[in-house]
């Protein structure tokens, strides 16, 4: 749960001015410098998606610091299940990624910065590739947010703020479970920021002892530069991520290996802001090898790569006499040159067959978006629109051109200083992905054939919260509703074959609670809990849809050091999707120790899944158990 974050969003949305709920404000401020002493110096890069003025009421948002959990996170993964609504979807390991209230795979976005994620994936993209220490924090909007971000963004969006390292840092953990270590060395000034990490994992066991396919080897680093000229705010951002030998984690294991051979990444932006507008321009060329094995039969290596580059523009203006405010902005995107190269190398002959079935294709979406805030007594009104068009081609294939309108009205109440309403409805969509569409070929699952006559999903989404703050506790509630019309569903035609088809409607409906407690100097408490059910138009329980889980986060601090106990209770889930299984009841266990043992030298002791728990961590049908108990140490010096 994002505890320590659990109402900075909440507040920008009451409005600018902090008059309107003092206390709410002032505590989420105070929660955040609270834990700036034993923290690396790091600042956030420039590029916020919207004016720190502005916030989207369509959604609901948390942030989340790599730094501020009770186990230091090993993937960006760890990070967001923190959050309520948030949950691991798919298959486990690395490249495992997460819904957000129900949703998933290409229907949450994940930005690093303006850059948007995107993969011909089918299980949706991973932001894996990235050591979790480079970034700042992470924000996670639930709820459509269509509006902002571009289409796809039906369960909500995931942003990582990479971080600018002011001095010089070495960190370097180790657990048991796979003999898993990493080290990450980063230096930085005033005006330039450099970091490498590298990351290593065999593979590990889950709590029966049975060996899991999740071993990994990867290198990522970042370059951040920044400088004013003329009253203007200049950027240059760059990572990269060199990724080797990474298993798919599955029940088919050692039956059918899935390994990625290679992941790679290369992520650029440049970006300007000014008094009241920002600009930037990015690029992403990626490619990845995915090769699986039937041990005795054959073995298939696919290869994905694109390039993708966009550009986004934003400015904000205010009539503070009217008590009005808004933004307008437009966005571009291209994914080109995608290409699915595949390979089949037979065992019982050795005849080796190639096939292409995404062959210098491509995907342009460009979009204009406007909002309009308005301010009537202690209520602040806020309404936004976007026109997107999309267009999609295929060599052997009729391009694709389509477009929609997305748009949402919400409102902030004021009750008292420190109690706060929200209410909202809006409107996203999602067209299928190019993969969905015309990839036709082998994937870690099994045989997929495309879809290219795949309408676009659409979705209405109501959101009713009630906040409630002050200097010893923060507590959160939310109600939400959304129906996806033409919900695209993966469904098996035969055994080992998946295509795709348009359900007419998904219902999905649920509740977040997230809360915390300052009960004194020494002690502090969080809980949290989240319920979500979704169900298609003939009762049947939609895929992605997660166990419903409470949680709950016990910190002591003293002079020097600190403890920290987290758990989380995970409900049985019976009622399942295609392509998923039940999933028994678990509890789920982590504690940290931290200690200061010198000036900027600190010791971190900690254990995951500290009762050996033998759970799913999602209910893919395919989904092993997950990891077993696994100890570690990390040490971190500052200078």
């Amino acid at each position: 749960m994002s505890f320590y974050s659990c109402f900075t969003s909440a507040t920008e949305a009451i409005n600018s001015d902090k008059n309107n709920c003092p206390d709410l404000c002032e505590d989420s401020i105070a929660a955040d410098a609270s834990d700036e002493s034993s923290q690396p110096e790091k600042i956030t890069i420039l590029a916020s998606r919207a004016p720190k003025h502005f916030t989207d009421l369509n959604t609901v948002s948390s942030l989340v610091s790599p730094t501020q959990l009770t186990i230091d996170p090993s993937t960006i993964l760890d990070m967001l299940v923190e959050v309520p609504g948030v949950a691991e979807n798919g298959q486990a390991g690395l490249f495992q990624v997460y819904s957000i209230r129900g949703l998933s795979r290409h229907r949450v976005l994940t930005y690093v910065s303006d850059i948007p994620l995107k993969a011909e994936r089918r299980a949706g993209v991973a932001s894996s590739f990235l050591h979790p220490l480079l970034l700042d924090h992470a924000e996670v909007s639930r709820g459509p947010a269509s509006t902002l971000y571009q289409s796809g963004s039906l369960g909500g969006v995931v942003k990582l703020s990479p971080g600018f390292f002011n001095g010089s840092f070495f960190s370097a953990d180790y657990q048991t479970q796979g003999n898993r270590n990493s080290q990450i060395y980063g230096t930085g000034d005033t005006d330039w920021s450099a970091v490498i990490a590298r990351q290593y994992s065999n593979n590990s066991e889950d709590a029966y002892g049975n060996e899991l396919n999740n071993a990994y080897n990867q290198l990522s680093g970042s370059f951040i530069k920044h400088w004013s000229l003329d009253g203007i705010d200049y950027e240059w951002m760059l990572l990269i991520s060199d990724g080797d030998d990474i298993g798919r984690s599955s029940t088919q294991y050692p039956d059918r290996l899935v390994t990625v051979p290679s992941e790679r990444h290369l992520l650029s932006q440049f970006s300007a802001q000014g008094v009241d507008w920002r600009a930037s321009i990015y690029l992403h060329p990626n490619e990845i090898e995915t090769l699986t094995i039937r041990p005795g039969q054959r073995e298939n290596s696919v290869v994905n790569k694109s390039q993708d580059y966009g550009f986004h523009f934003e400015n904000n203006w205010k009539a503070p006499a009217a008590s009005v405010e808004g933004l307008w902005g437009v966005d571009g995107f291209k994914r080109a040159n995608i290409d699915a190269v595949e390979q089949e190398l037979s065992y019982s002959d050795s005849s080796v067959t190639l096939s292409q079935s995404l062959n210098g294709a491509t995907e342009r979406e460009i979009a204009t978006y406007a909002t309009l805030n308005r301010l009537w007594g202690e209520t602040k009104w806020q309404m936004g629109a976007r026109l997107i068009n999309n267009h999609q081609t295929n060599q052997g294939y009729e391009s694709i051109s389509d477009h929609a309108v997305t748009g949402f009205i919400g409102l902030s109440q004021p009750i008292t200083s420190n109690v706060l309403l929200t209410a909202n409805i809006g409107t996203g969509v999602r067209f299928a992905t190019v993969s969905e569409r015309f990839y036709t070929g082998t994937t870690g699952r099994g045989e997929v054939i495309g879809n290219p006559d795949l309408s676009k999903e659409r979705s209405l989404s109501f959101d009713l919260g009630l906040q409630y703050g002050n200097q010893n506790k923060q507590i959160k509630v939310n109600l939400y509703h959304q129906k996806v019309s033409d919900y695209i569903e993966r469904i098996e035609v035969s055994p080992g074959s998946l295509t795709y088809r348009n359900l007419n409607n998904g219902i999905i409906y649920g509740a977040e609670f997230d809360s915390n407690f300052v009960l004194n100097d020494q002690w502090q408490l969080g809980l949290g809990a989240m319920f979500v059910e979704g169900k298609d138009e003939d009762n049947n329980t939609l895929s992605d849809i997660p166990a419903n889980r409470l949680q709950s986060r016990v910190q002591y601090f003293a002079n020097g050091w600190s403890l920290d106990f987290s758990l989380q209770y995970r409900l049985s889930k019976d009622d399942f999707g295609s392509g998923e299984k039940a999933t028994p009841a678990a509890w789920v266990g982590k504690l940290g120790f931290k200690k200061a043992l010198a000036d900027n030298f600190d010791l971190s002791i900690f254990v995951d899944n500290a009762f050996d728990e033998e759970y799913f961590s999602s209910s893919d049908d395919v989904a092993p158990y997950a990891e077993g108990r696994s100890f570690g140490v990390r040490l971190t010096k500052r200078w």
